[in-house]
């Protein structure tokens, strides 16, 4: 068995904000380590002996190797009564391995918490729902089988990440544009069966999936839609089936572990222009959304429009203390003079056109039209950026990074600064953490500034900003209220539950569900199906039992 964790990223920057995050030497010991529920010590100890016996000792972890897949933001990692902890982990490195794990969980009756790579954040990471389960870490199945240039597709393993995909298709000089979201260490397949989202074309990645390959919890392996047919030509390019479609029923659940899939890309255009448009205002956040939902469901923009406030833009360049050295959140007057001194609007958009140049150029021109009309006290910018051959495909990289390289498909790590916002520059033992609480609203400008107003004095009475942006969809958003604190500070961390329940408490009054759970809250957030008896929930146990 392991106590220690080899490197899991090739890149040294992912490496080390890797490392960064998850503390090799937590400042909580993880103990006491709990064992799986109704498991006894001489059971659990041949079970991690057969473990041993299938991935080797290199890729079994206990004690002190656990520290990677412990929740890295965890508020409760002071109390162990609270804490998420599994019992061990096991990383097996191919499906073969993969199928071995599940019977001697089988024989044991040791609950798998299984996971692509751990980057779920903010919502708990790899720490298990169930308290002493297993860690099934799945980052070693990292085989890219296929990046198609015909009909733009890629067919990947759990393991394989959003850099290396990209940098993969750039090495083969592959055609097409992998959608990425903000951080480039996470799983493809990961953020996709959590209903992750990108900024391109195809940002809503749950639905540019085809097929995938499932091993369910005995072992069997599927494959879904046209994949289920053995020499079938359109198994990666079709969502059609005879019969039930199975994909949905692996998002966001533990029914099986996936462990292919493939995933529709953009094809590399001729042009790609960057867009912006901001508003000064807080309540011009009403037209915006209005505006831009209508030209998002007549298909004027085609691609992600993603929202972002003030205090977001602040966060990316700097922290708190860099604008506000008093006690609590920045006061409204004093974002105010931020606004004018930088410039900034209070409200951006940021979305991205694709495609030949001349109907990038034209569709500008009428989005333009649009908001001069609907949003005149706003304003737009747009950068071209054009192979000057019409049948030429234009190279992502001649797209500098302030006009959104992740629009374009190249992953990064430029997001992650924005979570050091509450942390002094001079508090040498500061741990900067963040969290999210992200209800699913109607793209209607009122209930969106509606909830702006509500959940604002929410943040503010817990010491924090009013940190919000969103993805914009045809019909409605994701909205992420996002709240960074020092996981040093007991206080913060008790002031985070809060805002947390109070958040929770507002968004059940209007029905509002979430598009994701924290595992200290997914139980709460299931229980918002609440139509006949929880019908839904009821369900799903039918299924998970069945299987």
């Amino acid at each position: 068995m392991s106590i220690t964790h080899p490197q899991t990223y090739p890149h040294p920057d992912y490496e080390a904000a890797h490392q960064q995050t998850y503390e090799r030497a937590p400042r909580h010991p993880i103990t006491p380590i709990p064992l799986p529920p109704g498991v006894g010590q001489t059971d659990f100890d041949s079970a991690i002996s057969e473990f041993i016996s299938i991935a080797g000792e290199e890729s079994v972890f206990v004690k002190e190797g656990l520290s990677d897949y412990i929740d890295p933001y965890d508020v409760h990692e002071h109390d162990p009564s609270q804490r998420k902890l599994p019992s061990a982990a096991v990383c097996p490195d191919s499906t073969d391995q993969l199928s071995s794990v599940l019977r001697v969980a089988n024989k044991y009756k040791i609950p798998l918490w299984h996971f692509s790579r751990g980057k779920n954040l903010g919502y708990g990471g790899p720490a298990p729902r169930v308290n002493g389960s297993v860690a099934l870490d799945l980052h070693k199945l990292d085989k890219i089988i296929e990046v198609n240039d015909e009909y733009h597709y890629a067919v990947v393993e759990p393991g394989v990440t959003f850099i290396q995909l990209y940098e993969y298709c750039v090495e083969h000089k592959k055609k097409v544009w992998p959608s990425t979201p903000s951080l480039g260490w996470g799983s493809v397949i990961g953020n996709t069966v959590d209903r992750g989202m990108g900024f391109g074309m195809n940002y809503t990645h749950h639905q540019c999936v085809a097929g995938i390959e499932v091993m369910l919890p005995d072992g069997d392996v599927v494959r879904t839609g046209q994949w289920g047919i053995s020499s079938s030509p359109s198994a990666f390019l079709s969502k059609f089936t005879f019969g039930p479609s199975l994909e949905g029923l692996f998002f966001q659940s533990n029914l099986g572990v996936v462990t292919k899939m493939s995933l529709w890309l953009t094809p590399q255009p001729q042009a790609y222009m960057c867009c912006s448009f901001s508003m000064p205002l807080f309540t011009d956040l009403e037209v915006m959304v209005d505006v831009f939902g209508e030209m998002k469901r007549n298909g004027t923009v085609q691609s992600c429009v993603w929202f972002t406030s003030l205090i977001e833009t602040l966060c990316i360049m700097g922290r708190r203390e860099d604008y506000w050295t008093g006690e609590g959140p920045v006061p409204d007057w004093r974002l105010e003079e931020l606004r004018q001194e930088t410039g900034f609007g209070h409200w951006y958009a940021r979305w991205g056109l694709y495609g030949p140049k001349r109907i990038v150029e034209a569709q500008f021109e009428e989005i333009k039209s649009v908001l001069a009309r609907r949003a005149p006290t706003g304003t737009i910018a747009g950068n071209l950026y054009a192979h000057p051959e019409e049948d030429g495909r234009l190279d992502a990289t001649t797209v500098p990074d302030q006009d959104g390289q992740m629009f374009v498909g190249i992953p990064s790590l430029w997001s992650l600064p924005l979570i050091n916002w509450p942390i002094s520059k001079g508090k040498k033992d500061g741990k900067a953490a963040h969290g999210d609480y992200a209800p699913v609203i109607p793209s209607n400008g009122k209930l969106l500034m509606e909830w702006m107003e509500v959940s604002k004095p929410i943040c503010e009475a817990n010491g924090v900003e009013l940190m919000a942006d969103f993805f914009m969809h045809e019909r409605h958003v994701v909205l992420m209220n996002m709240f960074t604190w020092d996981q040093t500070d007991k206080t913060q961390k008790e002031k985070m539950e809060r805002l947390y329940y109070g958040l929770y408490e507002e968004a059940k009054k209007r029905g509002y569900g979430m598009y994701r759970g924290h595992v200290n809250h997914m139980d709460l957030i299931a229980n918002l199906n609440d139509f006949n008896n929880h019908a839904y929930n009821r369900f799903v146990e039918k299924i998970k039992v069945s299987l």
